[in-house]
């Protein structure tokens, strides 16, 4: 999985066996020779004595000369959520897209959601998506500020027509001035939310939170905590995300790495599991 490459994003399946991830700057990426940086999908199967496959290129109609990314992979592996904004395959700007798995095993060409004001808040230099086991819900992460680098957590519904609710903040006490929330994942249990920030109380740089939802506003939150040494590091930790058991976690991280970021996979303490039932549903 990891060589002198990065590695970014883990994005793993419910059942643990399919792993999708960035691999940054790789000749085998659609755009290496044009833009620097470039960011394609990889992935990796793992049989069942736990062996990773060697990772594969996922090539067209996924990897384009934009940046690409999975962000979601749906619980039955029949759907997938990627970065940008797609109409019948064509890149149309910022946003996210959905693809099926079609009877011949390939993916279909994505097709961006519709999210009702979504430029309005995706301005910045970042954004991305995660989404909740019942493909219902909708975590984005971008800033309102025109080139900003200070990202908020917001949440999106799907809709009777088919459409998305316009981006709802998580906040006040997620959301803090200043501070750059990023990469949310909402554990099966539709309550344990994790996110990378650089607030204070952290061990360095970008670390790994957790807070609980109380109700259905979307609005009240346990107060986050730090998950701590060793799943933080003095150095960048980002996009947690987790099986649909929640025994493991993958994440990204900076810290003694074969590359610049390297995917790590984490057993978790109890402490820092989500509730093994679902306690609250709904929108």
């Amino acid at each position: 999985i990891n060589t002198e490459f990065d590695e970014l994003r883990p994005t793993i399946s419910a059942d643990g066996n399919l792993l999708f991830f960035i691999r940054q700057n790789h000749p085998f990426n659609t755009k290496y020779n044009v833009v620097p940086n470039s960011q394609d999908i990889w992935f990796s199967e793992r049989d069942s004595s736990g062996n990773w496959s060697e990772a594969v290129h996922l090539g067209d109609p996924l990897n384009t000369t934009e940046y690409n990314a999975v962000f979601w992979i749906s619980p039955d592996n029949n759907r997938i959520l990627i970065r940008n904004a797609f109409i019948d395959g064509d890149y149309f700007g910022n946003g996210v897209s959905m693809c099926y798995l079609t009877k011949y095993g390939n993916w279909s060409k994505p097709q961006m959601l519709q999210i009702k004001n979504y430029q309005k808040y995706d301005r910045g230099s970042q954004y991305g998506a995660s989404m909740a086991s019942d493909g219902q819900t909708l975590l984005l992460y971008m800033c309102e500020k025109e080139g900003g680098f200070n990202n908020d957590l917001y949440v999106s519904f799907l809709l009777k027509d088919g459409t998305w609710s316009e981006p709802k903040s998580l906040g006040k006490k997620i959301n803090l001035p200043k501070y750059n929330e990023m990469t949310p994942y909402l554990a099966s249990d539709g309550v344990t939310l994790y996110f990378s920030s650089d607030r204070p109380g952290g061990l360095g740089d970008n670390d790994i939170w957790q807070t609980k939802r109380l109700d259905d506003t979307w609005q009240k939150w346990s107060d986050p905590v730090n998950l701590g040494s060793p799943i933080n590091t003095p150095e960048w930790d980002a996009f947690f995300t987790l099986d649909a058991g929640g025994e493991y976690a993958y994440m990204t991280t900076n810290e003694s790495t074969y590359g610049a970021s390297d995917i790590v996979r984490i057993k978790l303490l109890e402490r820092e599991k989500p509730n093994p039932v679902l306690l609250v549903s709904g929108n």
